[in-house]
């Protein structure tokens, strides 16, 4: 046989053959009387496939002979190598081998008819093409059934953990519908707790493979659920609205991928099989991890959770005292990420901070000569000194709080420090550079702090 070379051309011509082929094909049948395979094997195809093929049609799709050309040993799905059979790319570099060959034998024929001087006769010239169409329909529908099944069982492999998801839904939807006739709670039952842990592990899988939003975290655990429940029936508004958010975001988040994979019950097919492109998968696992992470990070520890509920309340009640800052919590104004640390070394200074100063600056307090543990004493001289000589402690403190927020002081109140300014803008100066520190300290960890302080609905 001759060898074929094959170029970018060659393959342009090739896909032409393909689709003469195809408009030939009830006319090769009719008067050559061509032999084709049965294609009966294609009721085994998912409806993905069978859409592809007419019924009664012997569809020669050029996507096939692509994939015979391109000849790929493997595929990667989900960060998943998948290697195809011998069986397959055997019967691809067969199929494409005879591809070349026909139209070779084609051509020859064609070359042959136009000579004025002919040894071939008709029957001759039907014969060899008949045999060579039958011969490349066998060869054909070996690689068409071998090469979709086996695509097939990679996509339903690819899409396991979805699977695996649905099953534990079915069982715990009858579990809950169950518990929900007789009265009881769900949080009592320790079924329902065992599948919402096994369900909590195949998300995180998920998570891994198909989260290319996130960070695609593996190591969310079930007990964030858990304490997400414990918070929102213990803790109240009054107490912090932004822990409890972060706990109804858990909650919600994981009730919307519970409500997904129902979706994806009703048609397992509509589930591309790279999960990553699946779009409202990659949405709601984004979600997931964005208030799971939170969770794990501070429902977890109790006393990140104590810090968390004291820190929260402070920037909520300072917001419902001042409108403005209110405002710029509500669009994150840029100043805020200096005026809120500057509430906590104010806070500090009133022994009102709970210890989150000391959290998140050990420094403050370790009397080994650093320089804002000296700046912190010579502050707190100042501020005492200060409240001392003051009957109207609370008025002058909102004016210190003002200051520090950047909020226009009334007439009034610029009148009523005019004998003070100077202690009260010192005083200001430090408190600002001990609040850089404190955030410069670990600014991971505290931006981490503050945004789930500031946390909101993720509806």
């Amino acid at each position: 046989m001759q060898k074929i070379i094959i170029n970018n051309r060659e393959i342009m011509r090739s896909k032409q053959f393909i689709i003469l082929i195809k408009i030939k094909k009830n006319y090769n049948k009719k008067i050559l009387q061509i032999q084709t395979l049965c294609r009966e094997y294609r009721k085994q195809f998912s409806k993905a496939y069978k859409i592809l093929f007419k019924d009664n049609e012997l569809c020669y799709l050029t996507e096939i002979l692509d994939s015979a050309q391109e000849g790929f040993p493997y595929l990667w799905v989900n960060g998943d190598k998948y290697i195809f059979s011998n069986e397959v790319l055997n019967a691809g570099q067969q199929l494409l081998d005879y591809f070349f060959q026909l139209q070779y034998i084609m051509r020859s024929t064609y070359s042959k008819i136009c000579q004025e001087s002919c040894t071939f006769s008709i029957q001759q010239i039907k014969d060899q093409i008949i045999n060579s169409i039958e011969k490349f329909d066998q060869i054909w529908v070996k690689f068409e059934k071998s090469y979709v099944l086996e695509l097939m069982h990679i996509e339903n492999d690819a899409r396991r953990y979805i699977q695996k998801a649905i099953e534990i839904e079915q069982e715990l939807e009858s579990i809950e519908i169950r518990e929900k006739i007789k009265g009881k709670k769900f949080i009592f039952n320790q079924d329902i707790h065992n599948l919402y842990k096994k369900l909590c592990n195949i998300i995180n899988q998920l998570n891994s493979v198909a989260n290319i939003e996130g960070k695609g975290r593996d190591d969310l655990q079930f007990e964030v659920l858990q304490e997400s429940e414990c918070i929102l029936r213990k803790i109240t508004k009054e107490q912090s609205q932004a822990v409890r958010q972060l706990a109804e975001n858990i909650k919600n988040s994981f009730q919307k991928l519970r409500k997904l994979f129902l979706k994806y019950q009703q048609n397992m097919e509509m589930v591309d099989p790279q999960l990553k492109n699946n779009i409202d998968l990659v949405e709601a696992l984004f979600e997931y991890e964005q208030s799971w992470e939170k969770g794990q990070s501070y429902f977890l520890d109790p006393k990140k959770l104590s810090y968390l509920v004291h820190f929260s309340h402070i920037i909520e009640t300072t917001a419902q005292k001042y409108k403005h800052f209110s405002e710029q919590v509500e669009c994150r104004d840029a100043d805020i990420f200096l005026n809120i640390p500057c509430l906590m070394i104010l806070k500090c200074l009133n022994n009102e901070d709970k210890n989150i100063c000391a959290f998140f600056l050990p420094q403050l307090f370790q009397n080994d000569g650093n320089k804002v543990f000296l700046m912190l004493e010579e502050l707190k001289k100042e501020f005492n000194e200060w409240k001392a000589g003051h009957t109207r402690l609370y008025e002058f403190h909102n004016i210190l709080e003002k200051n520090l927020l950047g909020i226009q002081l009334s007439v009034q109140d610029q009148f009523a420090i005019e004998f003070c300014k100077q202690q009260i803008e010192n005083m200001i100066h430090k408190i600002k550079q001990l609040a850089m520190e404190l955030q410069r300290k670990n600014p991971s960890e505290w931006n981490s702090f503050l945004d789930a302080a500031l946390c909101e609905s993720l509806n």
